[in-house]
């Protein structure tokens, strides 16, 4: 009993650490020394946060904490519970350390006014615009009820840096997911993440964000572009073709001719 409700303690406090490191990409902003890069940074931003709330969701972290002694039976053990809590914290340094050395970077600049400057939500448009609204939708969900801290916000002003703290936020997800291994439920979670994008502009787009970088996405997205594409050819031959041809066959078509 007593060991029952030490491992409840600690998921509630290993759910606080989630909920804090998914906010940490809340306060994250582009600044506008990386250019035309912008809307990529920005999307590349949202696809780590939603493999961490991925994992989060697929551990039950997201969840009200009232219910959270239903959870460690067939979710995080006592052993892997501290392991998770190393991890998340470390992501928490990481944010840390890459806003200290944005104030670094900006107090030096001899061009304060430039370095100040941030692109915000507002400056995206079209297919970049509705992916990032979508995936910070699907992220504030998983969190559940918790709410943000009052924190200011503050920028990534180089490229090296951003992609940096994007790799190694990659890796360190990548440690928490082969805590408790869940390739299914991943997989199921990533479904329902793309499962309302009847774009394929947006699935491409979000393809090639994800590539390198979450390949449980980037294989979903796959799937899904290839199964949507077919395989069926309609081959017209003759020297009188004209006109357009514009439809979608599931079946068998015999015994028609164009003429």
């Amino acid at each position: 009993m007593a060991e029952a409700a030490g491992l409840a303690v600690g998921i509630i406090g290993l759910s606080g650490l989630f909920n804090n490191a998914v906010d940490c990409f809340e306060y994250v902003q582009i600044g506008r020394s990386l250019g035309r890069d912008f809307q990529t940074s920005l999307l590349r931003l949202d696809v780590a946060r939603l493999q961490l709330t991925r994992w989060g969701e697929s551990m039950g972290l997201g969840s009200a904490l009232d219910e959270v002694q239903s959870l460690f039976p067939t979710r995080l053990s006592s052993t892997e519970v501290p392991l998770a809590e190393r991890l998340l914290g470390q992501i928490l340094d990481l944010f840390t350390e890459a806003e200290r050395a944005s104030n670094r970077t900006q107090n030096a600049s001899s061009s304060q006014t430039s370095l100040a400057a941030h692109y915000s939500t507002a400056d995206l448009d079209g297919v970049p615009a509705s992916l990032h609204q979508r995936m910070h939708g699907i992220a504030i969900r998983r969190q559940g009820t918790a709410g943000l801290r009052e924190k200011v916000k503050w920028a990534l002003h180089g490229k090296k840096q951003l992609s940096r703290l994007i790799e190694d936020i990659h890796d360190l997800v990548n440690e928490l997911m082969d805590l408790h291994p869940d390739l299914d439920g991943q997989r199921r979670l990533c479904e329902a993440e793309i499962s309302g994008m009847n774009s394929e502009a947006e699935l491409a787009e979000l393809r090639n964000v994800a590539a390198n970088q979450d390949k449980v996405l980037t294989e979903t997205i796959k799937k899904l572009l290839g199964s949507s594409s077919g395989s069926n050819t309609v081959t017209f031959s003759g020297d009188n073709n004209s006109g357009f041809q514009l439809g979608v066959n599931t079946g068998t078509i015999s015994g028609i001719s164009f003429g």
